[in-house]
């Protein structure tokens, strides 16, 4: 009976003895290829392409290690869709693959939006050294009115109207003329 107790007595210590040994070891290996690169999508995300026309910025992303330092010389492949909305590369591929600089930045340069409206994922794939990580830039494929550049336009007028008004304001208040400025009927100035 006493040899019973001395055993389950050492049992637990060995057990717990065991196990920190094994999570250690465990510890001790490198990070799976998975968890040891990271991308960070730098421009890109979100992007309303208007359909046929080269985005003003570059879908770009940074590649960083385990302890979140810049990798240099990963490879990173950027892949559009193979059908539906998607676009193309300067290549004039759906895929297009850079390396990063120093700095762990790599950028798809200048992407050609198809005709097809919606959204749709760009794939980007990072390999350094065995290791990989992935993720996905969103993109969405719009009509050409979509545009918010006839909205830009268009404050930019009424601003320049109203800055006009007030010069004209201003004019008549040191002057006497009686100048007149018409935007489509609508008259600015002293009355006649």
């Amino acid at each position: 009976m006493r040899g019973r107790v001395l055993k389950a007595r050492w049992r637990v210590p060995m057990t717990m003895l065991c196990q920190t040994l094994v999570l250690q070891s465990v510890l001790a290996q490198p990070a799976s290829a998975q968890a040891r690169l990271r991308i960070v999508v730098l421009s890109g995300e979100g992007a309303r392409n208007v359909a046929q026309q080269i985005p003003p910025r570059a879908m770009s992303v940074r590649v960083l290690d385990a302890n979140n330092r810049p990798v240099e010389g990963a490879t990173v492949t950027f892949t559009a869709p193979g059908g539906g909305p998607s676009g193309d590369f300067a290549n004039d591929s759906r895929s297009i693959r850079v390396v990063t600089n120093a700095d762990g930045f790599a950028s798809a340069g200048p992407y050609h939006p198809n005709e097809t409206k919606g959204s749709y994922p760009i794939a980007v794939l990072a390999e350094f050294q065995g290791a990989m990580a992935t993720a996905a830039i969103s993109q969405m494929n719009i009509a050409e009115g979509q545009g918010h550049n006839k909205k830009v336009i268009a404050i930019i007028a009424i601003v320049g109207a109203a800055a006009a008004g007030a010069a004209v304001a201003a004019h008549k208040g040191s002057s006497s003329s009686g100048t007149t400025i018409t935007f489509g009927g609508t008259a600015v100035g002293a009355p006649k």
